[in-house]
This record gives C-alpha cells, structure tokens and sequence, in this order.
C-alpha cells in the first residue's frame, strides 16, 4: 500500500527547503551506517577470539574466552547466562540490574542490537513475518522528486 508522493503542489522554495532537509537525512543516514558497521566489526573481532565449544571436554578448567587457567577456590570464573561458557572475572560483565554475569562477547551482541536498533526490527520481524522492508518516507519524496525533474528538463 505504497502511496507516491506528489511535489507538483509545492512552490519552487519549498521543494528545494524539503529537499535540503531529505539531502541532509541521507548524509546522517550514512554516518550512521558508518558507526553501525564498526559497532559490527568490534563485534565479529571479539567473536574470532577462540572460545571453548560447550561440547567438549577438557583437561583443565580454563576461561572459554581468553584460555587463562582457573582457580579452585579464588578466581574460578563465573557463566555466562547468554552462551553458558565459564569465564575469568576479566572476561565478563556483570549486569546490575538483572544481578547476571555476561562474558564480553554477548554484553556486546546485547548492547550492538540496542546500539544500532536492530532488536526492534528483530521483534517487529517476529510480531509481523510477512512485512518486508519499506522506503522511508524521505526516500520516496527523493525519487518522486528525481522523476519531476525529469519531465521539468524535458518539457
């Protein structure tokens, strides 16, 4: 239920004023993309850092994200509550309000989704399966605005 977007009742001023606003979106919209690509880069370099698999065994108790040996008694790591992997106090986050430890790989997946908004689109994705993604309303005045012009140029 896409509706076009007619500028053809708006004086000269004022297309160039929205235009100015919609040019101005789509250079914060990339500094955006921008900021949003590094928050997922810092992301998938912690993620190559090596990590026990849950399935395995092994000799010696050791922290699942930096390999330091653990203690019996002091320092014996805490698990994640997001993959369940023991870590060393310097390899994890502990969540006040919820009173749960987190290693630094899923605080970060948790805080790059609140960061970059991705968790509303996750849940809208959830609550609403068969909605694709739309334009925004500034991308359809830009391309309606694109299509004026041609039929200015040429008439």
């Amino acid at each position: 239920m896409t509706q076009e977007v007619n500028l053809n009742s708006l004086k000269e001023l004022e297309r160039e004023m929205v235009l100015q606003v919609l040019y101005r979106d789509q250079v914060v919209q990339k500094v955006e993309e921008e900021r949003i690509r590094k928050l997922k880069l810092h992301l998938q370099n912690l993620r190559w850092r090596p990590a026990k698999n849950t399935n395995q065994e092994y000799k010696e108790k050791s922290c699942a994200r930096c390999q330091k040996s653990l203690g019996l008694v002091i320092n014996r790591g805490g698990v994640c509550q997001g993959c369940s992997h023991r870590v060393c106090s310097e390899c994890r986050v502990f969540l006040r309000k919820t009173y749960v430890w987190k290693c630094t790989v899923c605080f970060a997946d948790g805080d790059a989704k609140i960061k970059t908004g991705e968790w509303f689109f996750e849940e809208r994705a959830k609550k609403f399966p068969d909605e694709s993604k739309h334009e925004t309303a500034g991308a359809k005045l830009l391309k309606s605005y694109q299509k004026l012009r041609l039929v200015w140029y040429k008439g």
